[in-house]
């Protein structure tokens, strides 16, 4: 009779494992050289998801861990994934510049998002528009992120906040 009754139980265990792993399938990268455009290219998957709220896209390696402001925030793909769905509300990224050190697989971009309004936690509620200027490194192997390490400083009341260097050219 014990027997039994732990099949139910075994089997909701083993559907929970079956959908951990469907969350976490890795996506495959179609540029796999340590190269600077397959580094920006894995970058840039990054910051597209993290824009659209879409982690199924980003190159994420299983086991990436991301430092925000200078305490780690996300080890593992599934829940770097997952809090990607949790972003507040963007209306894009605007003037980025990589600087790519190809030798030790590291990328740095600096850029601006554009949010509709400060949807941080602990953030006062505010219809208020924010621009973020971010600085994010990479570290990049065979075209997957294994480390992201991002500071930022929140400029509110505006979505149109500037970086003091020109756009780059279309």
């Amino acid at each position: 009779m014990r027997i039994s009754g732990r099949r139910p139980y075994m089997a909701a265990v083993v559907a929970m494992l079956v959908a951990a792993a469907a969350q976490a399938q890795q996506v495959k990268p179609r540029c796999v050289q340590d190269t600077r455009r397959c580094m920006i290219l894995a970058a840039t998957s990054y910051l597209d998801g993290l824009v659209t709220h879409d982690g199924s896209k980003v190159l994420f390696a299983p086991d990436i861990v991301r430092t925000e402001q200078g305490r780690v925030n996300g080890q593992g793909e599934v829940m770097l994934r997952a809090g990607l769905d949790r972003e507040p509300p963007m209306l894009g990224y605007t003037n980025t510049r990589y600087v790519v050190d190809e030798r030790r697989h590291q990328l740095v971009y600096f850029t601006l998002l554009r949010l509709a309004h400060d949807a941080r936690k602990g953030a006062a509620p505010s219809a208020a528009p924010v621009t973020v200027h971010l600085a994010e490194r990479f570290k990049v192997e065979h075209g997957l992120i294994t480390e992201i390490e991002a500071l930022f400083h929140t400029e509110e009341g505006s979505a149109d906040g500037t970086s003091g260097w020109p756009d780059a050219p279309g």
